[in-house]
C-alpha cells in the first residue's frame, strides 16, 4: 500500500503502539518524535527498525563499553584517538585494532541502540510525524532490529505508571484476548507467557490481578505491551479529530459502503488472475481473522467478494451500540488492509497502488 505522511500526539498514540502500527504496515520511512526542545529520529525499513549510522553516537557507545567494563578506559581513549587520526569510524577501529571482533561488537551495538530509545517509551507529551520513503544516506544502515522485540524490551523498562494505566481497560470492564498470527514471533519472557495464559482465564482485569502471581505494577507493564500489540483489546479512550459519527439510520449505509470496497478489491484481483483470486483473498481473511473481534470469527467470503459477518449483528446494524459499531468498522478496515497487502504480494507494488486508487472511489457515501 502506498504510504502517506501522518502525524499525531504521543499521548493518544504511545510510542510502542506507534511502532507496532508501522511494523504491521511494513512501513519504510523516517519517524520524527519531538517533546519540548528534544527531538528523536528513527528510520524504518519494511517495518523493521534501522540502526542508522547518523543516529549511532559512537563516542557514547565507547563510554557505555567502558562503563560496563567491557573496555578499559585507556584502551577506549586510544581507539578514539586512532580512529580520528586515520579518519575511520570507531566501529571499524575497534575491529581493525582487534579490540572487539565483529560478532560481539554488533551485538553490543544493537543493545546500545535499543537502550538509547528506552526513554521515549515513557514519553506522554510531544508529537510524532512519519515521512514515508524518507531515504537514509548511502551506506547508512548498520543493521536492522525486529520491531516486536524492540517494543517488548522498551515496555519492560517503563516507569510511567500513570501513562500505562491510562491506556488499559478499567478493572471491571470486559476484555477480549486475541491470538494474532505473529504471536509465535514474540520473544516473551516466562512471566509474560504466564500472564498471557492467566489472561485467557479472566473475564476482566480485576479477576486477572486476583489470579496473577506477580505484582500489579509489573502486571500492568505486561498488559500494556499486550494492548500495544493488539493481544489485549482496549477501548479507544483518546479524543481524536474525526468526521462526525453517522446516526443510527446511517450505520447500514456505512456497512454497505465498506462491503462495496471489499467487492471492489475482489473484482480487481479476479480481473488480473481469474479464479485464483478467491484463494488469495480467502487466505488473506484467514490470516487477519485472529486479530479481529468475536463478530468476525465466523466471517465468510461471498461469491462477489463481500464479507459476511455475524448475521444477527448485520440484521440489527442500524441499532448497534456505538462501541460495537466502531469495532465493526475497524474490523472491515483491517480486512481491506489485508486484501491490499495480498494484492501487493501477489501482483506487485504497481497493482497495489492501482487498487488503492480504486478503493478510494468505491463505496463512497
Amino acid at each position: 500500500m502506498t504510504e502517506r505522511p501522518f502525524e499525531g500526539t504521543i499521548y493518544s498514540t504511545p510510542f510502542p503502539r506507534l511502532l507496532f502500527s508501522l511494523w504491521r504496515r511494513e512501513a519504510t520511512g523516517r519517524l520524527r518524535l519531538k517533546k519540548d526542545e528534544e527531538e528523536k529520529v528513527l528510520y524504518l525499513d519494511k517495518g523493521r527498525v534501522v540502526i542508522d549510522r547518523a543516529g549511532l553516537d559512537e563516542n557514547e557507545l565507547l563510554k557505555a563499553l567502558v562503563k560496563k567494563r567491557i573496555l578499559p578506559a585507556e584502551q577506549a581513549r586510544h581507539c578514539e584517538r586512532h580512529a580520528a587520526a586515520h579518519n575511520v569510524s570507531i566501529l571499524r577501529d575497534l575491529s581493525e585494532l582487534e579490540i572487539i571482533s565483529p560478532l560481539p561488537l554488533w551485538n553490543l551495538m544493537e543493545s546500545f541502540f535499543v537502550r538509547r530509545s528506552f526513554a521515549i517509551f515513557d514519553w506522554e507529551e510531544g508529537r510524532f510525524a512519519f515521512e514515508p520513503g524518507a531515504p537514509l544516506s548511502a551506506g547508512g544502515a548498520l543493521g536492522y532490529l525486529p520491531t516486536l522485540d524492540v517494543i517488548l524490551q522498551g515496555v519492560r523498562q517503563m516507569h510511567n505508571a500513570g501513562f500505562i494505566a491510562h491506556h488499559l481497560p478499567e478493572d471491571d470492564e470486559p476484555i477480549y484476548v486475541a491470538s494474532p498470527y505473529f504471536l509465535h514471533q514474540l520473544a516473551l519472557e516466562p512471566h509474560e507467557k504466564y500472564a498471557l495464559n492467566t489472561l485467557h482465564l479472566a473475564p476482566n482485569l480485576a479477576a486477572f490481578y486476583a489470579m496473577c502471581e506477580f505484582g500489579k505494577a509489573e502486571s500492568r507493564k505486561t498488559l500494556f505491551a499486550f494492548a500495544c500489540l493488539d493481544i489485549l483489546a482496549v477501548p479507544d479512550k483518546s479524543p481524536k479529530l474525526r468526521p462526525a459519527d453517522p446516526g443510527p439510520s446511517e450505520q447500514g449505509k456505512v456497512l454497505a459502503a465498506l462491503n462495496e470496497k471489499c467487492a471492489c478489491a475482489y473484482k480487481y484481483i479476479t480481473k488480473q488472475i481469474g479464479p485464483l483470486a478467491r484463494t488469495i483473498i480467502g487466505n488473506a481473511l484467514e490470516e487477519v481473522k485472529p486479530v479481529l473481534g468475536p463478530m468476525f470469527q465466523s466471517m465468510r467470503l461471498q461469491s462477489d467478494g463481500r464479507v459476511e459477518v455475524d448475521s444477527a449483528m448485520v440484521a440489527n446494524v442500524n441499532h448497534l451500540p456505538e462501541d460495537l459499531f466502531r469495532a465493526l468498522v475497524r474490523g472491515y478496515d483491517e480486512i481491506l488492509v489485508a486484501e491490499v497487502l495480498a494484492v501487493k504480494k501477489s501482483l506487485g507494488a504497481a497493482h497495489e497502488s492501482a487498487l488503492v486508487k480504486a478503493l478510494e472511489k468505491a463505496g463512497c457515501l
